[in-house]
């Protein structure tokens, strides 16, 4: 999945979300402290400092307390040793337990996602808590802020206002401007190394440097992608993992019947809610009513420029609504927020949508380690071939997948080929967990790569999205977790309330 620094909390998040893109990408995103408490000790490629670890503002409450910072040199292609070098970084919190098991290595999504960053926020609490069961690292994977090099492209590109979302368009749109990054950075960096497997390997690299037999893999979103891509180059090497929003080695493309039959959910939700449905009495049909009025003619939305303030006029298109739905439903939060945008939307009001799109066509950013790693990972063409098929008939079409294409059509990374991507098994128990409501990586991903793990469980977040909701919606998802970990029983079913939808 594509890694994207977003704001999705508000409307206005609608600038980052409506091409999916990295408009909110910041060349030194915001990191949390890291105090340097004591003297760096390099042992072979490994460098470590004892920090003090400070949380961010957005974490539960700030704490402050003693970790340790670390700096691994990889080869750049492991399969030439004597070759260029780089590095991963990590942030390790020791357990907490007389007898530690295997470290507890967290892989972030995107991919893109930092560790380190995720371990000082809203989910701070988790790391702390699988603490009792061994020590926990935050890690920056290669590529991403934290680890060196840490490429952005230079410069961003913008979507033409006075046209409708359309594959052609962008791609016209983005060809110039990623043809310059790969340019650019193809003078320091070989971009073909970063891919999946390749960070795979860092990552046992990193297990041999600490000194560990084994790992325990935890991973959301993309980070199940990287985990598999480990799982299967180093099969003997994992304890246990906890595989969260699965994305499955094929699972880089998106299918739109299983976006669709999300759609489909929150729509039941709708129903089932009485305020809502009095308001909203038929979301699919007034979907696609709108849709098929914006297919034959898109409309023309009068707005000010973002930055300059002048007047213009903004076209939406049928491909553009489907975006912001799709882009809409990244969490349970979102959701529960979605129909006071969508109601004025499908009942022809389009001006704040207009608005929306006018700020998020504009200023994109892209990290090269995300473009490089989704296209390498690519697609079998029986997937490519299915979704063609389903993107014909469904309600969001697949627009999900328009910008991806884009990017690999003009990123010219090599293919992991379909050994990659083909059918994985393992005897390590893996604990997957899904949300029902995941538009992203919905709980039939889990259940595709539930075959090839006899020791696999499967928990479903019942009322869960993507994101935060797949830890953080409720507690008994954590208790599952440390339970999972420790060979205890875990549950199949989590039911977060009956969705109530806020109203404008």
């Amino acid at each position: 999945m594509n890694h994207k620094i977003l704001d999705h909390k508000t409307l206005a998040a609608l600038a980052c979300l409506l091409l999916v893109s990295t408009a909110c990408l910041a060349d030194k995103p915001y990191s949390p402290v890291l105090e340097t408490t004591g003297p760096d000790v390099t042992e072979g490629d490994l460098t470590r400092t004892p920090i003090r670890f400070h949380t961010k503002d957005d974490a539960p409450e700030y704490v402050v307390l003693d970790a340790e910072e670390g700096y691994l040199q990889v080869p750049e292609r492991h399969d030439a040793p004597d070759g260029r070098k780089i590095k991963v970084h990590y942030v390790r919190f020791p357990s907490t337990s007389p007898n530690p098991g295997p470290p507890i290595v967290y892989l972030a999504g995107g991919p893109g996602g930092s560790g380190m960053y995720s371990s000082a926020g809203d989910r701070f609490p988790l790391f702390q808590r699988l603490r009792e069961v061994a020590d926990v690292i935050a890690y920056d994977q290669r590529g991403v802020y934290g680890s060196e090099p840490y490429m952005v492209c230079p410069d961003s590109w913008s979507y033409p206002l006075d046209q409708p979302y359309e594959e052609a368009t962008l791609s016209e749109a983005k060809r110039p401007f990623m043809e310059a990054c790969f340019e650019h950075w193809s003078k320091s960096a070989d971009l073909s190394a970063y891919n999946s497997l390749e960070s795979a390997h860092d990552l046992d690299a990193l297990r041999r440097a600490l000194g560990a037999e084994k790992l325990t893999l935890w991973g959301i979103s993309y980070g199940t992608h990287l985990a598999f891509a480990y799982l299967r180059a180093h099969p003997d090497r994992v304890h246990r993992a906890i595989l969260a929003g699965v994305e499955g080695p094929n699972h880089t493309y998106k299918s739109p019947a299983r976006i669709d039959s999300v759609v489909r959910k929150v729509a039941a939700a709708i129903e089932a809610d009485p305020k809502a449905r009095e308001k909203m009495p038929d979301f699919i049909g007034a979907l696609e009513t709108t849709l098929a009025r914006l297919e034959k003619e898109p409309a023309r939305v009068k707005v000010r420029h973002p930055e300059t303030r002048e007047k213009l006029e903004v076209v939406i298109g049928a491909n553009d609504l489907r975006r912001g739905v799709y882009s809409t439903m990244g969490e349970r939060e979102d959701i529960v927020d979605m129909l006071k945008a969508a109601l004025p939307v499908l009942g022809g009001d389009l001006a704040r949508l207009g608005k929306g799109i006018a700020r998020g066509r504009t200023g994109h950013r892209e990290l090269v380690m995300s473009l490089s790693m989704d296209c390498a990972s690519g697609l079998t063409a029986a997937r490519r071939e299915m979704i063609e098929k389903e993107g014909r008939t469904a309600l969001l079409g697949d627009v999900q997948n328009m910008s991806l294409r884009t990017d690999c059509a003009h990123w010219p990374v090599d293919d992991l080929g379909d050994a990659y991507r083909g059918p994985l098994r393992s005897d390590a128990p893996v604990l997957f967990i899904s949300g029902d409501l995941d538009i992203k990586t919905p709980p039939a991903n889990a259940e595709d790569m539930l075959p090839g793990f006899p020791n696999g469980r499967h928990l479903v977040i019942e009322g869960g999205s993507h994101d935060d909701d797949l830890f953080l919606s409720s507690p008994e998802i954590l208790e599952s977790m440390v339970g999972f970990l420790r060979g205890q029983p875990t549950k199949e079913r989590v039911a977060l309330p009956p969705l109530k939808f806020a109203l404008p």
